[in-house]
């Protein structure tokens, strides 16, 4: 547990109530004005019947990136994707489209295509696997497990019997090589390297944090690297809205996401994954920032108000454990995703309720559909 001075949290705290009700919405809401006549604009060149599309898609960028939480700037952007012929990106808008409350994903006279179906076959895999135990700051404390956590399910990847991923498509980072620019240029090599019909796999195992605005109430918001620091937490760490765009951005059209990270408050026991004040993981508008359209699948350690919990007796964080345990499965079929989740939901809860008499939920998303992607299917190379 990271135990931070009440000189400390006091001072920030005084920090984001200033930003928060000052510069903070007031710089919001100019982003948001901007981006909405950036919409308008795009508007009226669909309703023109002659949309540039590669500009509007430019246009839009930049409308995203004042305004993340504006729909009609993710919309207009599927549909241009669509008229591009970019399904993995009309994918990805569309996801944050709907996220951000859009219901009606027509363009009025270029009226969006059906997005190819997922491939049928995986051409290539590739893993980027992160844990990280050991930090540069000493006084953010050591977790146990998780590199080992890494390692572990990196070799279960690259074993022919269960993962069938070849060993060098896998990207292991665990403690002093895990820091932040090497995280982030693990993932652009992804983006370089993937293609559509690839499958991707994404692990992280670390300490979290809470978001600034959030501080601590509304899951987390930061990836603690080997090189963050506790009184520059939230500069030194990477985002996770920022980790999950980037994610987003891989070509392939079947990704799947696991995060076994949480924080927690001052008062917590050992062998949870602890950061700050307030007990919580990865709240479900964390996760889904991940999901870049069909075939994309995130499954997190625990609810959002829950801690993830080590164990000393199996020498893993419980999570991982029985992830590798339901890679592992001895039925004649390879495990879907949605048969991974069922075996984490039944075996992860039951262990920590029996030995740390706490809850731990692991949760999947989206929650619905069917889950089909299978982690150890043999790559085809293409054909």
């Amino acid at each position: 547990m990271i135990r931070v001075s009440r000189a400390f949290w006091p001072r920030v705290s005084a920090v984001l109530l200033f930003a928060g009700l000052g510069g903070t919405l007031s710089a919001q809401s100019a982003g948001c004005n901007r981006a909405q006549a950036i919409v308008d604009e795009v508007k009226a060149q669909y309703d023109s019947g002659r949309p540039d599309h590669p500009a509007i898609l430019a246009k839009l960028k930049t409308a995203q990136q004042l305004c993340p939480t504006l729909g009609d700037a993710w919309k207009y952007a599927y549909c241009s994707a669509l008229a591009t012929n970019d399904a993995a990106g009309a994918e990805r808008f569309k996801t944050r489209a709907l996220f951000n409350n859009v219901s009606d994903l027509g363009c009025g006279s270029a009226a969006p295509a059906p997005v190819p179906a997922l491939p049928s076959f995986v051409r290539q895999k590739f893993a980027l696997v992160i844990g990280i135990g050991t930090f540069r700051d000493a006084e953010i404390p050591k977790l146990k497990f998780a590199a080992k956590d890494a390692r572990d399910f990196a070799r279960v990847l690259t074993e022919p019997k269960y993962g069938n991923f070849p060993p060098e498509n896998v990207t292991l980072l665990t403690d002093e090589k895990a820091t932040r620019k090497a995280i982030l240029n693990a993932v652009q090599q992804l983006i370089i390297q993937a293609k559509p019909e690839d499958l991707v796999v994404v692990y992280v195992s670390s300490h979290g944090s809470p978001s600034k605005q959030d501080k601590g109430l509304g899951g987390i918001g930061y990836i603690v690297t080997y090189d963050s620091s506790l009184q520059d937490i939230w500069v030194d760490s990477i985002e996770y809205q920022d980790f999950a765009d980037k994610t987003s951005l891989i070509p392939a059209r079947r990704k799947v996401a696991f995060l076994d990270t949480c924080f927690s408050g001052q008062a917590s026991g050992t062998g949870s994954k602890l950061l700050s004040i307030e007990g919580v993981g990865v709240d479900d508008r964390t996760a889904k920032m991940f999901l870049s359209g069909e075939g994309t699948f995130v499954i997190t350690s625990s609810k959002a108000d829950e801690r993830s919990w080590e164990s000393d007796s199996i020498k893993n964080s419980y999570f991982t454990y029985y992830l590798m345990d339901a890679l592992k499965s001895s039925s004649d079929e390879l495990p879907t995703v949605k048969d991974v989740f069922q075996y984490l939901s039944s075996k992860v809860s039951t262990a920590v309720a029996k030995e740390k008499n706490q809850p731990q939920h692991p949760q999947m998303h989206p929650s619905t559909g069917p889950g089909d992607v299978r982690i150890g299917v043999v790559p085809s190379g293409g054909s």
